[in-house]
């Protein structure tokens, strides 16, 4: 045991010195304004080439062998997050950056074993992993927390041989029956749009699940664009029919119908009236277009205007 600690110990002080070598060629790298070369961070650390690429290897070597010894409880974490809607390597790869920050960051004079540190390092990335990759759309930490303490009451009572019911999770919990309701609810199973919507039946790839999914957005719809010309075909024809030319030439500028659109100071700089003049003018032209609009029975023109 003092052996296993003394070489934890050891290998401890080789990363914090190659902690220490990023760090310098971090400072050098702000000095010369680009990535030094080894020779160049060798000659700033007065060694060798050769010295300054064994110090690398070393230092390399034991963050690999930290890592290795503890890639079991590294599975081990992970294992205990499996089946809530992530991958299990998206789990272990989550833990192992956890694991490697904890290495990192682990101080061998304080006394405390380097599993007891890094496995609340690797619990975190584990955590963060199935919060990033178990859906579309994420569920709070929160949440996922809860449900895996929902998780572990259903396997203690499987255990007992009880049937793991809400009221009886909710019981052994101490949590009401909502919060464990709400929760077990919010799992659901995802599974990729890309995936064939219907079994192949020559080989070729077919179409997919995404292919049935309506496209939401409004840019996206030819029924909209239709509309939208169809409305300013509409007001174009009751601007003509309603306003005198000097109203038309302010409401065209002011609400951009021939693509520029004008503040009343613009407008009347441009056609030689006082902002208010303009101002008024516009405004009686628009309770003009509203009124027409009204007898036309065209909603869509006065609730946009």
């Amino acid at each position: 045991m003092e052996a296993f600690i003394a070489e934890v110990v050891r290998l401890s002080k080789k990363i914090k010195s190659g902690l220490r070598l990023d760090e310098h060629k971090s400072r050098l790298k702000d000095r010369l304004g680009c990535e030094p070369s080894d020779e160049e961070l060798a000659i700033s650390l007065k060694i060798s080439r050769a010295e300054l690429q064994a110090w690398l290897m070393e230092c390399h070597l034991a963050r690999e062998k930290l890592a290795m010894s503890n890639v079991r409880l590294v599975m081990s974490i992970a294992q205990r997050y499996d089946n809530m809607g992530a991958e299990m390597s998206d789990l272990v790869q989550g833990g192992l950056i956890g694991l490697l920050r904890g290495i990192e960051k682990f101080d061998s004079s304080k006394g405390f074993r380097i599993s007891t540190y890094v496995y609340w390092w690797i619990r975190q990335g584990v955590s963060r992993a199935l919060v990033d990759n178990s859906r579309t759309l994420r569920l709070p930490t929160h949440l996922h927390e809860r449900l895996g303490l929902i998780r572990n009451a259903k396997l203690r009572l499987q255990e007992k041989g009880i049937t793991p019911s809400i009221d009886r999770i909710a019981e052994s919990l101490n949590m009401s029956q909502k919060k464990v309701r709400n929760a077990t609810e919010a799992v659901s199973k995802i599974f990729s749009l890309d995936r064939d919507a219907f079994p192949s039946l020559n080989g070729l790839p077919g179409e997919t699940h995404h292919s049935y999914i309506a496209d939401n957005r409004l840019e996206n719809n030819p029924w909209h664009e239709y509309d939208e010309w169809a409305l300013k075909e509409e007001v174009s024809k009751l601007i003509s029919a309603t306003l005198g030319e000097r109203e038309k030439e302010i409401i065209r500028l002011y609400y951009g119908l021939d693509r520029e659109c004008l503040t009343w100071e613009d407008i009347s700089k441009r056609i030689g009236l006082s902002r208010e003049r303009v101002r008024q003018v516009g405004l009686v032209a628009l309770e003009k277009l509203k009124h027409a609009a009204r007898k036309r029975k065209m909603e869509a023109m006065v609730l946009k205007t």
